[in-house]
């Protein structure tokens, strides 16, 4: 008899890319959030880079309205009252949203319980991140009125993942994601089933002194032979 796999056995069994992507179709919204917390940072770093290091040149459109070096060394790319650039806050913002998204993702893979305080959490750090770039989109248009073109990347990544927050935050009531049941749980089950319904069609067959009565005999016959069974009496 074919011995079936324990659940605990196919999940083992699986290969690393496969449970990534299972584990990314289960959690599409902590998933999305690592991915743009990883670019936002990447971004972030190489603004910081441009602007200490002039050696590095900005790759970006220098005139017209999108000049991407008026806004990174206008009075506006810097902390106010001081010479820290504004990149660096961001470079913070994008590693504690990846953080919180990576502890998501690792209570889902070990099939643990959420922390109730990890949406809110999430939903108020982008919305402190979303204050931020509205300040910063004002500078922008009306102060500066020039548009920077990896700046309005990190803005787009900071909106998209308060918009991901905020509907994982509306959704905090629902019941978690179950997942299907295995297959070789569910082979067993079938076979289970229709092993069932083989016995069941059998003794339905069977007479009442547990024989099996012809079917060619009429149903007096097998009336009367099923009465003489010593077995019935």
């Amino acid at each position: 008899m074919e011995r079936t796999a324990t659940p605990r056995e196919e999940a083992s069994a699986e290969t690393p890319i496969n449970r990534l992507l299972t584990l990314a179709r289960q959690q599409p919204g902590l998933t999305a959030l690592l991915l743009m917390a990883v670019v936002g940072l990447g971004v972030s770093i190489y603004l910081t880079i441009v602007h200490y290091d002039s050696a590095v040149q900005l790759v970006c459109n220098t005139t017209g309205l999108i000049n991407c070096q008026d806004v990174t060394t206008s009075a506006y790319s810097v902390i106010p009252g001081t010479t820290i650039p504004i990149t660096i806050p961001g470079m913070l913002w994008f590693l504690a949203l990846g953080a919180l998204a990576f502890v998501g993702l690792r209570w889902a893979a070990r099939d643990e319980a959420e922390d109730p305080r990890l949406r809110v959490t999430t939903l108020g750090l982008t919305v402190a991140g979303l204050a931020f770039v509205i300040y910063l989109v004002f500078c922008e248009i009306v102060l500066v009125q020039r548009i920077c073109e990896w700046c309005t990347v990190v803005h787009l990544l900071t909106l998209a993942s308060f918009l991901i927050a905020l509907t994982r935050w509306q959704r905090r009531d629902e019941p978690a994601f179950e997942a299907p049941a295995p297959a070789g749980r569910a082979a067993h089950s079938g076979s289970s089933g229709s092993s069932g319904s083989v016995r069941q069609s059998a003794a339905s067959q069977l007479s009442p002194s547990g024989r099996h009565a012809p079917h060619s005999l009429s149903r007096r016959t097998r009336r009367s032979l099923n009465r003489r069974s010593p077995v019935g009496r």
